[in-house]
């Protein structure tokens, strides 16, 4: 490198830096980008000197350089043109000036050729036309530049060009759906980013339109107030980007979970831990694109409407206010809603109740949306209002769709101060992937579908029971509010409450109503804490739960909120397993509110007399059943339910001597139930963990038993690795019959040790503090309940039994909960040694190491 460019380059870099230290004090994008690009283009110039003087050529600046907008690591697009076809020695000095950038790390990504031949080349490539489209003179023939751009105009349909970006924008955003892009978005690409701002002024300008906002609203086009919005939304996630690339010292754009608190502390959101932290940063990024969302659907439609043939127009009147244009509803005179605000909710209204409206004609919806604006405690007040605002809930057609539209509006926020709250508040608990007021409307949906016979193929039981309940509009209200307290610290399902019983209160609903809506929102959470976390075979745990419950009426109300909000909190928590869990819990409440719930010991007898008919039809001879019975002991009746009884005693009856393994893919799962028959031993439940994890196996549910004749009786519910397709699943069953046959007969050691602590990158940089809780258990001495919550891991089952059999611990039980990438875990165990206070201490301690990140 020749000395001048070895200064030119000395010299950019303490722009560069410069430019990074003077943004990190001002805190403005323009700056940034103005002072960044001038040192970019001072080096471009001592580049193009060296190898461009007097060549005829000239070099632009596309694409986001084009536009004036240069992230810290994005690529440089040029393009280096020529009036005719570039000859072999310019192709060469081309290709230098090229190794010059990349020598320089600058991340070049440049274009070249004659303006003929590059017209050609991006007539049917949208990305490079609207590359083009943003091209900026910067050296050498100006005249070049002018006829490029020229041609590149007048070749661009401009109508064809907006259809595919609008096409483009939608496949863009279907790829941004998944946990991953909801809690690691890509800023540029994801709805709402970056580039949904860029099309918005790439149709604009394509039609001939300003590419900037003040323009824009020079033009008409923009009001002052939408562009200032615009800008505000532009801003945030421009900062946003210009620290991620920054904080991760390369072209980062999505925001990784170990970024987010890096990014958070250098824009200011300090004195807070690293979760809230990132909590904050998350927030005010899902505002920005919010906003931009907003924007976007009602600009896009008007700049698309300027050039592009549209079908007939079809032209209905509803009433004296309101026409039916084609799909879409329009106002006669859109100062209606300033001059009458009640019309706020009642356009709404009518868009809800006709199939054939699908959307706000967009200079209404501009309208609208300035005057919600004004929506103020008057307008809460105002019965007409509050009449139609529950109406959405008691007619239930097309409810997920309104309140979604009235969420991205803002609507719901300025009705509800209450709902403004959980706008885009994130939780990093490790199992909740959407913000909160995203995850509500989720869960609205997902009762709603319910409701709806066309989705009965999907949960078929609780679709009938969903569509016989007479109060469907109380559980979209108990849907609506059973997370609204977010956030504001405590227990967010007794704050609820008041709101819930608030709400009730001003919008009509009678004290029965309100009633179990306060009821669903204050126990929301106790149908699925006790399926996943307690054993729902213990009588005293079905009886507290019917105590709770007390009727069916809230028994149903309960199962079907529950499952919809499993549902809509992450779509890896819902399988066959934990569908069974609460569908048991169900039917077994069911019947104890109908009086048929009995005694624990008809119970445990009842258990004991449906495997005893069973096996009498099979013709095992009654002395031989008492053995059986006698070997697995009384105690086996009050830890299993009827379908394991049946299915352990069909393959022990015979011969409860001999060592066995079986297994059998549950219904409609992918997931195995496992049993292990062997004499009792030492570690042998952390061993046998062990086994399946190493095969790949999560482990849903486990239940350890020791019969009376010393034998270990171990029930696993594993779950298959989520790669294998369902055809696999014999060939891995049989495989892993083979491993544990080996082991019950000594041929294998399963290792002591764990192999890998690989956890994910979310459970890394927003992990939770692991928490243990031991509690004695009522009646039964030395007994003691431990629940542990911790961060999931491979070989944590193993390695917390492990801790157990070192404190002299006996596990009689365990219930697995794993929720994505954390686990709530209830063990059962038995130990007269924890009595001592410094022994539970020790255990304590034990576990925790096991259970640190």
């Amino acid at each position: 490198m020749s000395a001048t460019l070895s200064s030119a380059l000395e010299t950019f870099k303490q722009q560069r830096a410069a430019a990074e230290a003077h943004y990190l004090k001002v805190n403005r994008v323009s700056v940034f980008f103005r002072e960044y690009m001038a040192a970019v283009e001072t080096l471009l110039a001592a580049l193009w000197d060296k190898h461009f003087q007097n060549s005829g050529l000239c070099l632009m600046a596309i694409g986001g350089f084009g536009r004036g907008e240069l992230y810290p690591y994005s690529d440089l697009d040029l393009a280096v043109v020529s009036s005719e076809t570039v000859s072999d020695d310019l192709q060469e000095k081309i290709a230098a000036f090229v190794q010059d950038l990349w020598d320089m790390k600058l991340s070049p990504s440049v274009k070249s050729g004659s303006v003929d031949e590059l017209c050609e080349s991006v007539r049917d490539d949208i990305t490079g036309d609207t590359a083009f489209l943003e091209a900026r003179f910067l050296f050498g023939n100006r005249q070049t530049a002018d006829e490029l751009t020229e041609k590149m105009n007048a070749q661009r349909n401009v109508a064809a060009f907006i259809e595919a970006k609008l096409v483009e924008m939608e496949h863009r955003h279907a790829k941004s759906q998944g946990s991953g892009a909801v809690l690691e978005p890509n800023i540029k690409s994801c709805p709402g980013g970056l580039r949904d701002i860029h099309t918005l002024l790439w149709i604009a300008k394509a039609q001939g339109l300003a590419a900037n906002l003040p323009a824009l609203v020079q033009q008409g086009i923009l009001t002052r107030t939408e562009a200032g919005m615009l800008s505000h939304g532009y801003r945030r996630l421009a900062h946003i980007r210009i620290h991620l690339h920054l904080n991760a010292k390369r072209a980062e754009d999505r925001l990784l979970f170990d970024l987010q608190p890096q990014v958070a502390e250098s824009m200011g959101y300090q004195g807070l831990n690293l979760r809230r932290q990132s909590e904050e940063l998350m927030r005010v990024f899902y505002r920005a694109i919010k906003t931009v969302k907003q924007l976007s659907g009602i600009l896009t439609p008007m700049l698309q409407s300027r050039v592009s043939s549209t079908p007939m127009r079809v032209t209905l009147r509803i009433d004296d206010d309101y026409i039916q244009v084609n799909n879409q509803i329009a106002a006669r005179h859109t100062d209606i809603f300033f001059r009458r605000p009640e019309h706020i909710f009642k356009i709404v209204e009518i868009m809800q109740q006709r199939n054939d409206i699908t959307a706000l004609e967009p200079q209404t919806l501009r309208a609208w949306w300035g005057a919600t604006r004004k929506i103020n405690r008057s307008f809460y007040q105002n019965p007409e209002n509050r009449r139609r605002f529950a109406g959405f809930f008691r007619r239930g057609n097309g409810l997920t769709q309104t309140l979604r539209f009235l969420n991205l509006y803002g609507v719901l926020g300025r009705y509800l101060p209450a709902w403004e709250k959980i706008v885009g508040l994130l939780q990093h608990d490790l199992f909740h992937i959407y913000p909160v007021d995203d995850h509500i409307l989720a869960v609205v949906r997902n009762v709603r579908r319910l409701a709806l016979d066309m989705h009965s193929h999907e949960l078929p039981y609780a679709s009938a029971l969903m569509q016989s309940f007479e109060k469907q509009d109380i559980l979209y209200l108990a849907a609506f509010f059973h997370d609204i307290a977010k956030g504001r610290g405590g227990d967010h399902a007794i704050q609820g409450i008041t709101d819930a019983r608030q709400f009730a209160a001003d919008h009509f609903l009678t004290e029965e109503e309100s009633d179990l809506l306060a009821w669903l929102v204050e126990n929301h959470l106790l149908m699925s804490t006790v399926a996943q976390k307690e054993d729902i075979q213990d009588p005293d745990v079905l009886d507290a739960f019917c105590k709770r419950v007390q009727t069916h009426e809230r028994l149903s109300a309960l199962y079907l909120l529950t499952i919809s909000d499993i549902r809509g909190t992450n779509p890896k928590l819902w399988n066959a397993w934990r569908a069974s869990l609460l569908e048991s819990l169900f039917h077994a409440a069911g019947r104890y509110l109908a009086g048929n719930g009995g005694n624990p010991h008809a119970l445990f007898g009842r258990r004991q007399q449906e495997a005893a008919e069973l096996l009498t039809r099979a013709a095992v001879p009654e002395k031989q059943q008492k053995k059986l019975w006698n070997a697995l002991g009384s105690a086996y009746f009050a830890r299993h339910q009827s379908r394991e009884i049946l299915w352990h005693a069909a393959n022990l009856v015979h011969d409860f001597e001999t060592p066995i393994v079986r297994s059998r893919i549950l219904f409609k799962s992918d997931s195995f139930q496992v049993m292990v028959f062997m004499p009792n031993g030492p570690r042998l439940f952390a061993r046998l963990c062990r086994i399946f994890s190493r095969h790949g196996f999560d482990i849903l549910a486990a239940r350890a038993f020791i019969t009376e004749h010393d034998y270990i009786l171990d029930t696993f519910i594993v779950q298959i690795p989520s790669q294998h397709a369902p055809e696999d699943y014999p060939d891995i069953q049989s495989a892993l019959e083979a491993e544990l046959n080996s082991f019950i007969h000594g041929h294998t050691v399963a290792e002591t040790s764990s192999h890998s602590r690989r956890i994910s990158r979310r459970s890394r940089y927003m992990p939770i503090a692991p928490s243990i809780t031991i509690t004695p258990e009522e009646d039964y001495p030395d007994w003691y309940s431990v629940e542990i919550t911790a961060v999931n891991r491979p070989f944590l089952l193993a390695d917390m039994a492990e801790v157990f059999f070192a404190h002299n611990v006996s596990l009689r039980y365990a219930k697995i909960s794993t929720l994505d990438e954390r686990v709530e875990d209830n063990f059962i165990v038995f130990s007269p040694d924890l009595k001592n206070p410094k022994t539970q201490s020790s255990l304590k301690q034990a576990l925790l190491e096991q259970l640190s990140v």
